[in-house]
């Protein structure tokens, strides 16, 4: 807890508010680190299902306004993927050698299969309000060759079983990093009143 002082319109120094930092220690034999803990809270599960010719992260965006439509942004800001299995076609991925370093040419970093049925073996990632969101797929074809990206969209082609997590407390912001020239992201702390900072500082 770290006091701050200012002065009032008469002059006088006035204590304002306690300032609460969270902070966990570790000790090594050679040297002793702080480390800010990262923005945690309570999860809850939300549970859907996609039907045939649904489209993927269209259909995750809309889910996830939906759920956070339900929640102030005071509560919480945040859904990622927790679990996720079924299969897609007509899918369209961002591959590993995209680049947005200048003059590069990003068009043939997309590839898209519109006539390949996949088994969905992964998917990853985060949401954000608005309308934002960072989403990597893993898929197996017909001979168990696997391929996998940034998604940019899939159909479904018989089912997508997805469970979404929300984290009460946390907020995934965006901003745009100028070293890798896209809007990455932030995640913080929603709650800042004494008495919750109180509480998570018990916990160390």
């Amino acid at each position: 807890k770290n006091k701050s002082s200012k002065r009032n319109e008469s002059g006088q120094i006035v204590e304002t508010k306690p300032k609460w930092r969270l902070l966990m220690m570790t000790v090594s034999k050679d040297h002793r680190e702080i480390i800010c803990v990262p923005p945690s809270g309570n999860v809850n599960g939300h549970a859907i299902r996609l039907h045939p010719k649904e489209k993927l992260k269209e259909s995750l965006v809309n889910c996830t306004e939906v759920i956070l439509s339900r929640l102030t942004a005071e509560v919480c800001s945040s859904v990622f993927v927790i679990t996720a299995v079924g299969s897609l076609e007509d899918v369209t991925l961002r591959l590993a050698n995209a680049s947005k370093s200048e003059g590069a040419d990003e068009t043939n970093c997309i590839k898209r299969w519109s006539n390949k049925r996949f088994e969905i073996v992964s998917l990853v990632g985060t949401f954000s309000r608005g309308g934002s969101c960072h989403l990597h797929i893993s898929l197996s074809d017909a001979e168990g060759k696997m391929i996998g990206g940034h998604l940019i969209e899939g159909t479904v082609f018989t089912t997508v079983e997805i469970v979404l997590g929300s984290a009460d407390g946390v907020e995934f912001a965006r901003s745009f990093d100028k070293e890798t020239g896209y809007s990455e992201l932030i995640p913080k702390q929603i709650h800042t009143d004494e008495k919750w900072l109180k509480k998570k500082c018990s916990c160390f």
